[in-house]
């Protein structure tokens, strides 16, 4: 009981000698005004001294905070919070920044230090990092008024600057810093889809393909139906000779335009050119089923994914000898990302609705998202006006991520906005969401 006790308490000695070290230096502190607070979750404020603390925070008193948190038996959790927000009004950003590390290291989805993070990059000037952490509370708490506040801000702010870079370089002629101040113009706004044509057609005219769909797929999100831009994507994808992609995106006109002569000999073209390259012939067939069972979704992830997803001892999978994509299924399972059945098996014919997929695509984002760190970032912008699928309950076990995943823009709700979980999933649109994610990936 006694060692139990020493190891709960070496937290917070930890931080406390932070404090001390700290605050041996003398002089009067400055004290932050201007950052927010957030409100205290009333359903835990049961330790008298860690409420008062935050009170005093909240008066602009840290220094008299950190001596209530210091008394304060609540968690390891909200006393890194508290001593996070103590340091943050007193400027000490460095001393912030390790407790807020420490929050997120017990609880990655606590909201309090994710909001602590941004703030303080916003301090350093660092708004593309403030910004990226913006933009994944404003999906995950679309209600929250203060996330939104300082992401419309941020938004606002720095795509009105590099437009403006834009325009200098533009009449300077420095044609790679234009582009590069519209890039980044267009990472913060996403919805100003001129910007990415424009950005698209000057990749595509310098034979830069992977830049160049990039940014039309991106377009594509916003104008699904846009004939011009379709046929701009599919032209890319064949001169990249991905005939699969070429397949999908000539498909979807096929649906728009089912008469059309040329598309259909389009795709009876890319058939052949598909069917000659070296894939298996079992990987190749997938992209022209209807709907699509576990072995072919964990293909398709492993194919598309490979070159991130780490090499890890494998599980034992007893039901996969004779499937094509036995090492893509291993894969998978191993870091976790599709499951299996208590007894191993991995059950590779079951069909996937979409509500199993946006239960996969979520373990995939966390894996991605949890090996991101110096390797790669990622961004997902969230939906303007937040959705909330309506044939769902909120008391649905996979409420939440199909609520993100939707607002995130990653998966489709139809125009009801349902979301229609037991439906069967199409290999174009696993497709569609695996090119979404893929897209979101900038290599470092």
């Amino acid at each position: 009981m006694k060692r139990v006790l020493t190891l709960k308490l070496l937290p917070i000695v930890m931080v406390t000698i932070l404090i001390l070290v700290n605050s041996g230096c003398g002089g009067v502190q400055q004290v932050n005004t201007n950052i927010h607070i957030p409100e205290l979750d009333s359903s835990l404020d049961h330790d008298s001294s860690y409420v008062e603390g935050w009170k005093k925070l909240k008066e602009g008193n840290p220094r008299e905070a950190i001596k209530n948190f210091q008394q304060s038996s609540t968690t390891d959790e909200r006393l890194f919070v508290g001593f996070g927000y103590a340091f943050l009004a007193q400027n000490k950003l460095e001393f912030a920044r390790r407790n807020f590390e420490k929050v997120l290291e017990i609880n990655p989805d606590n909201l309090q230090a994710q909001f602590g993070l941004a703030t303080m990059y916003e301090l350093l000037n660092e708004n593309k990092k403030a910004f990226q952490v913006y933009s994944k509370l404003r999906t995950l708490y679309p209600e929250n008024a203060w996330v939104k506040v300082r992401y419309d801000s941020i938004k606002t702010s720095e795509t009105e600057n590099y437009l403006k870079q834009a325009e200098l370089y533009k009449t300077e002629n420095q044609e790679d810093n234009y582009i590069g101040a519209l890039e980044t113009a267009s990472w913060y706004s996403p919805e100003m889809v001129d910007i990415k044509v424009e950005i698209a057609d000057f990749f595509n005219s310098k034979q830069e393909y992977q830049k160049a769909v990039n940014q039309y797929e991106k377009v594509l999100e916003k104008l699904p139906h846009n004939r011009e831009i379709l046929m701009k994507v599919a032209d890319v994808y064949e001169k990249m000779n991905r005939f699969d992609s070429a397949l999908v995106i000539y498909r979807k006109m096929q649906e728009l335009r089912p008469g059309d002569l040329h598309i259909s000999n389009k795709i009876n073209e890319l058939k052949i050119k598909f069917y000659e390259s070296n894939l298996p012939p079992k990987f190749k067939n997938i992209y022209f089923k209807s709907e699509i069972n576990r072995e072919e979704l964990a293909a398709l992830l492993g194919f598309y994914f490979e070159k991130y997803l780490e090499e890890q001892p494998p599980v034992i999978i007893t039901d996969i000898g004779g499937s094509f994509a036995k090492e893509y299924i291993i894969k998978v399972c191993t870091l976790k990302i599709m499951n299996l059945r208590p007894d191993h098996s991995f059950d590779r014919f079951s069909k996937i609705n979409r509500a199993a997929l946006a239960v996969v695509i979520n373990a995939l984002l966390k894996y991605l998202e949890k090996n991101a760190l110096g390797v790669y970032d990622m961004q997902f912008h969230p939906l303007e006006e937040v959705i909330e699928p309506v044939d769902i309950s909120p008391l649905h076990k996979d409420y939440e991520t199909i609520k993100f995943l939707v607002n995130s823009g990653i998966m489709k709700s139809d125009a009801q906005n349902r979301f229609n979980p037991t439906r069967d999933v199409s290999p174009s649109e696993v497709l569609e969401t695996i090119k979404k994610i893929v897209t979101s990936i900038q290599d470092k």
